[in-house]
Parts: C-alpha cells; sequence; structure tokens
C-alpha cells in the first residue's frame, strides 16, 4: 500500500503528536510505501523553505510554510504539493493528522478527494479555555472541518471519552472507531554523566515530582508550584519551555519556591534521564487540548507512577485508569 501521512510537524520537532506520526510512518514503512508531508518548522522570519529527505525509509516533506498564526502553521501550495505526491507516488490512502488547518486545502483538490481519507483526530481545534481570538476564527472554519469529516472514509479518535466530549466528532458517529496511541519502547540506556547531572538537580530531595510539558495555558504548571507551596521538602523539575516562562519564573522568585526547577528544553538524553530517577510524573492539564497526554506513556514504559488531572472529556483519565 501507497500511504501519504499529513501532519503539523515531524522531528526532530519535539512533540508527543509528531513522535508519533514518525513511530506509526517507521513502522508502516517496513512493509508499505510512505511519504509524510509535513510543515518546515525551522522559520526564517515569516516563511520556512521546502526539504526533502528519507529518513528510515520514510520519505519525508517539509512544505513550504507561513509561520503560525493562532498556534497554527499554514503551508504554501499545499494543494499542488499533494497532488503532484499523489500522481509519483500513485498513493492509495491519505492519513490526515488533525487538527491542522491546512489540511483543508484538500477539500479544494479533485485527485485528493477521489482517494480513501482517514483522520486522526487528535484533538479538537477549541476547547473550553481557547483564547476568544481563536474561537472566533473556528465560527468561521468549521463548516470546512465539517466537510473534512464528512468526506473522509474513517475518523480515529484515541478514547471513548474524547470522543463523549467532542462536539465535532459526535456528528460523524458511524465514522468513528477508537484507537488508543501507542509509543514505540526502546531500550534506554544511561550515561553516568546524565544521571550524575539528575542527582545534583534533586539535590537529595524526599520525594522527586517531575512534569514534561510546553509552557502554556492548558498545562497548568501553576498548579505545580502551589503543590510546591505546600511540600518545600519535595522536589519540582519543569521541563519545557513557551509564553508562560517568564510568569512561572516570576512566581518562582516571588514566592521563594528553590524546590521548583524550570530546565528549558533539554536533550533526549536529559530528558530521559530524569525521568529515569523521578518518584512520580505528574500532568495537571486543566482542558481538553490535552486530548491524551503521550507523555505519560513515556513515564509508564519507564514504570513510573503517574498523577493526572481528574478532567472529563480528556484521555489522560483513561490512561490513568490503565495502570
Amino acid at each position: 500500500m501507497k500511504i501519504l501521512h499529513i501532519g503539523k510537524y515531524y522531528p526532530p520537532f519535539h512533540g508527543g503528536m509528531e513522535v508519533y506520526l514518525r513511530d506509526l510512518a517507521e513502522q508502516q514503512a517496513k512493509s508499505h510505501d510512505v511519504t509524510v508531508l509535513v510543515h518546515n518548522h525551522q522559520f526564517s522570519k515569516l516563511f520556512s523553505g521546502k526539504t526533502e529527505e528519507v529518513i528510515n525509509s520514510v520519505k519525508v516533506i517539509r512544505n513550504k510554510t507561513i509561520k503560525p498564526i493562532l498556534f497554527a502553521p499554514i503551508m504554501l501550495g499545499m494543494k499542488g504539493t499533494v497532488e503532484n505526491i499523489i500522481e509519483q507516488h500513485q498513493i492509495d490512502v491519505i492519513h490526515i493528522s488533525w487538527p491542522n488547518p491546512s489540511a483543508l486545502f484538500l477539500l479544494l483538490s479533485r485527485k485528493a478527494k477521489s482517494i480513501p481519507w482517514v483522520i486522526q483526530w487528535q484533538s479538537d481545534m477549541v476547547t473550553a479555555k481557547s483564547s476568544i481570538l481563536l474561537k472566533l476564527a473556528y465560527f468561521f472554519f468549521k463548516s470546512l472541518e465539517k466537510m473534512l469529516l464528512k468526506q473522509s472514509s474513517k475518523v480515529i479518535a484515541s478514547t471513548q471519552e474524547y470522543f463523549n466530549y467532542s462536539s465535532a466528532l459526535k456528528k460523524f458517529p458511524e465514522k468513528c472507531v477508537f484507537i488508543p496511541l501507542g509509543v514505540k519502547l526502546n531500550p534506554q540506556e544511561f550515561k553516568q554523566a546524565h544521571l550524575n547531572w539528575t542527582n545534583t538537580l534533586w539535590a537529595n530531595a524526599s520525594y522527586k515530582i517531575y512534569h514534561i510539558g510546553r509552557l502554556t495555558f492548558y498545562k497548568n504548571q501553576k498548579l505545580l508550584l502551589e503543590a510546591a507551596k505546600l511540600l518545600p521538602e519535595a522536589k519540582f523539575i519543569i521541563t519545557g519551555s513557551g509564553q508562560l516562562e517568564k510568569e512561572l519564573q516570576k512566581i518562582i522568585k516571588e514566592n521563594n519556591l528553590s524546590n521548583v526547577e524550570l530546565t528549558g528544553n533539554l536533550s533526549n538524553q536529559r530528558l530521559n534521564a530524569l525521568l529515569k530517577t523521578c518518584d512520580v510524573f505528574c500532568l495537571p492539564s486543566n482542558d481538553r487540548a490535552e486530548s491524551y497526554g503521550m507523555v505519560l506513556l513515556e513515564a509508564l514504559a519507564m514504570n513510573k507512577r503517574i498523577l493526572v488531572s481528574d478532567l472529563p472529556g480528556s484521555g489522560m483519565k483513561w490512561i490513568a485508569s490503565q495502570t
């Protein structure tokens, strides 16, 4: 089978859905012809250029892209690029990772519409805590989203729980199937230098609490800072970057939270070393923008206890219930 994946980004861009797309594409490439079309995340001012490469038997095309607007990048020349791929590779099925507004350009292509589509519904475009601007934008293009769903042959949701709270998906129950996401289990080897570094960071804390996530509204890292006030004997380490970084640093400074460390982004080796040496991994997200929580699977793969928010409509609850 010849498969075309259309996603948002692809590693080395780091994100749960990007890692999942890579793992899925590489697994499929063992017995199928797989092409991945994504946005190029390496921007020069307002735009990024086009690159093509083959990674572990997967042809990866990072197309020209306009820098993200309302958190969403827009691919330039999407329709023409897709039609060229379809013609060159004789594509049998298109697998769309959603949300991804660039995928809406498929609706303009007769060639694309002549091929079955499968949508991987990673999350709703808009959730309760989305910005007013994003909600306003969604008001205008939700009809296009509905057309995308109508055109698809199947829609994959990660959990029944998420489907139950998705107004978009509930309009197409006959198309929805539920397939939990997974991670590729790779044996981890830890260099002593990385373990020594984590020991310095944890500083003999009585309890080690770790969090990985973009520093943004729905990840709710402020709750971890509140917990740190109540548990001075515990050490909280938060890995990630984002628009709330300065605000979190200010809270830490004003409250003298010496038991909290913001590491910024880390190499996979250091990140995994912290995950290996923590006592519990915490994901306190407070909005359904946290549709699943792929990082929880990475923690469970290292036999770590996980602590998640009791958030209706998020797959976090389902993952925690399986442990």
